[in-house]
């Protein structure tokens, strides 16, 4: 609900106040745009998301209202080159559709498609792919997360059969015992969700932040594994192979809900702390901390964003904390559980029914069924080519108490 209006700041006219959310990412802060006269402003909103925190961005969205460089009405140019000119909507909006109409006409449905982006509401989300779908007959439809958290939705798929994102909501961020935030810098890039990560150590947790840069976010750490660029898959394995070693993992959790550990356990079998140090650069007395501080916990959260995401291997990266996760018995119950983490742009809210989701290569959505055929052979899931190279296979993860097929890896 918006405040009272005599809670707002005194002015010469009666306010008028819309609660809405804010315009930018997709975390959809609460805000209230307040207008007094022609004066328009932005005002804290009691929303369960932000709790009436905002970014940088938030506070100044209605300075773009009285800005001289905002179009107030489209541009149009008669010809390649030529100058921008004002036309009417209608004149805008008939020009669009002729267009259009003319590329499918020539070219097929599919030769017009649609990107949106993670700002958009569930609603607007929806209506866009109605709009793609109903009225335009287009099966191309993609979105800015296809190159955000890519890497996620595929290891996701392939340990969960569920697509990216927090299979929690962020109130439970502060039931954590101990929380390992990978690759992102919320503090700077998504400032309203801090204040969760700040009732997590207040109430005695641990947060553990592996970046190569001591960013606001990490210096707000407990501890600070700050690794070399592109380690990650090697942090995560020397991770597991000390818990494995110290018996932090949960045996009875990987026999009932997890497929395909032991390939998993050789693999890290040769990430010892010392060889892990020199590939990381992360003293091994870190290690052996942050591992103590995962595996003793009674919940933790492990949480990966764009940093090991965004690498030529940042599958492999997200499978390897997703093993973590699993292998620690960290999973499927509050204050627990992985999640493709913060600063995310699309995280924490529904797909609208697909309309804003990656589309493979034959035009349809991604399919979350997991499949047991090598995903290199699989087109639109994991476009990942055979190498010799070795990784971490994927553990698969079951809601039940009945082990699914593990997916036979392509190493």
């Amino acid at each position: 609900m918006p405040p009272p209006l005599s809670q707002l700041a005194p002015g010469p006219a009666a306010a008028q106040v819309c609660a809405t959310h804010c315009p930018y990412c997709a975390l959809q802060c609460g805000m209230n745009v307040v207008q007094r006269a022609d004066v328009v402003s932005i005002a804290a909103r009691d929303f369960p998301t932000n709790r009436g925190g905002l970014c940088q961005k938030g506070w100044s969205a209605a300075e773009l209202l009285s800005s001289p460089e905002r179009l107030t009405s489209p541009l149009a140019r008669d010809g390649k080159g030529g100058e921008l000119r004002t036309v009417t909507w209608n004149e805008a909006l008939d020009r669009i559709v002729s267009g259009i109409r003319d590329v499918q006409l020539r070219y097929g449905r599919d030769a017009v498609g649609i990107f949106g982006g993670g700002g958009l509401t569930n609603e607007k989300a929806y209506l866009l792919g109605k709009f793609a779908r109903v009225a335009l007959g287009t099966s191309q439809i993609d979105y800015n997360g296809r190159f955000c958290m890519s890497s996620a939705a595929a290891a996701g798929i392939r340990a969960f059969g569920l697509d990216r994102g927090l299979p929690f909501p962020l109130e439970d961020i502060p039931l954590a015992g101990t929380i390992l935030l990978v690759g992102s810098n919320a503090a700077e890039t998504m400032p309203p969700v801090m204040q969760y990560f700040d009732r997590q150590r207040r109430n005695g947790g641990a947060c553990i932040v592996a970046d190569p840069r001591l960013t606001q976010t990490a210096q707000a750490s407990t501890l600070h594994l700050q690794l070399t660029p592109g380690s990650d898959a090697a942090l995560a394995n020397g991770l597991l192979h000390i818990a494995i070693r110290e018996r932090y993992i949960h045996e009875g959790f990987i026999a009932d809900r997890t497929s395909g550990f032991e390939s998993v356990r050789r693999v890290v079998s040769s990430y010892w702390p010392d060889r892990v140090e020199r590939i990381t650069g992360v003293p091994e007395k870190q290690l052996r901390l942050a591992a103590r501080l995962l595996g003793e916990a009674p919940t933790a959260m492990i949480l990966t964003a764009r940093g090991p995401e965004q690498q030529s291997r940042g599958v492999d990266n997200v499978l390897a904390f997703i093993n973590l996760a699993l292998a620690l018995g960290k999973a499927g119950r509050p204050g627990c559980g992985y999640g493709a983490a913060l600063p995310a742009r699309e995280t924490d809210r529904a797909d609208a029914s697909m309309a804003r989701r990656p589309i493979n290569c034959r035009g349809v959505a991604r399919s979350t069924t997991r499949s047991t055929a090598p995903t290199s052979r699989r087109c639109g899931e994991w476009m990942k080519p055979r190498c010799r190279r070795p990784a971490v296979p994927p553990m698969s993860y079951s809601t039940v108490s009945v082990k699914r097929a593990a997916c036979a890896p392509c190493w």
